[in-house]
């Protein structure tokens, strides 16, 4: 598969995800931290899509620098798991950030120059 192909993949798995994260606005019931948890949900399943789309070693840029957001991504996850100094409830809402902060990021990558 060639790199604007894994392109092409990821920005459909990009696009679908935004598109059902503004679908839960029509939930109106949902509570707020019930629409936001929903969201992440979404979010993380669309990083791993991307993450299962990009080759082992990517060559292109955009490629690259979507695999280095990923494990960045990563690695602050872990660093959170180490922490022994946060509550249950803080670390939720710090890897709901992480997650956050990377898909908007690979969102960003995405868009064309």
């Amino acid at each position: 598969m060639d790199e604007e192909q894994v392109l092409a993949g990821v920005r459909s798995a990009v696009l679908l995800a935004l598109d059902n994260r503004r679908g839960l606005v029509a939930f109106g019931r949902l509570e707020a931290r019930d629409l936001d948890q929903q969201a992440r949900a979404v979010e993380r399943e669309a990083l791993e899509q991307i993450r299962k789309l990009l080759p082992p070693a990517p060559t292109g840029q955009r490629l690259q620098q979507l695999k280095t957001r990923l494990t960045r991504m990563d690695e602050a996850l872990q660093a959170l798991a180490a922490r022994r100094d946060i509550a249950e409830r803080s670390r939720a809402l710090e890897r709901d950030d992480i997650t956050w902060r990377a898909f908007e990021d690979v969102s960003w990558l995405l868009e064309e120059p």
